[in-house]
């Protein structure tokens, strides 16, 4: 079961500025981006790496929930992290914006494997909760002090 990213307004908005001012750069050369090395044959190529880099972020950032492995599959553009459900000792929602594979402040805090912590963010998080609950009873769901 695949489960996207939800994409935040701010995160959604610094990374497509981001996107934008790396696309004028590459194609116009208008020298927006505040790049220190002005030669061509380098700073091109750096930028479309950079660029790709933010793009599959932006685009591909998902968790894959693994029933018959039973593991989670966070892929956050081209990193990835596997996490076995059997390891995962709580979960709690939470705002923040540490920085986490995730799009979105609202997020879920999985801890797992003696006082390991990541931090994403599914458009259902109702609902991912419930499916790794299914595969993992023991779980222990955290109530958050606010209310989001």
């Amino acid at each position: 079961m695949v489960f996207k990213s939800e994409r935040g307004i701010i995160h959604s908005g610094i990374m497509s500025i981001i996107m934008i001012v790396l696309s004028i750069e590459i194609f116009f050369d208008l020298n927006v981006a505040a790049f220190p090395v002005q030669n061509a044959f380098i700073k091109k190529p750096v930028l479309i790496v950079f660029l790709i880099l933010v793009g599959s972020i932006f685009f591909r950032t998902k968790y894959v929930l693994k029933p018959d492995s039973r593991t989670i599959v966070v892929v956050f553009g081209f990193y990835k992290k596997t996490i076995n459900i059997n390891t995962i000792n709580a979960m709690r929602c939470t705002k923040d914006f540490f920085a986490s594979p995730a799009l979105s402040s609202n997020k879920i805090e999985i801890e797992y494997s003696h006082s390991n912590l990541i931090r994403i963010s599914p458009k259902e998080k109702q609902l991912f909760i419930e499916q790794v609950k299914k595969i993992n009873p023991d779980i222990h769901i955290k109530q958050t002090k606010r209310k989001y």
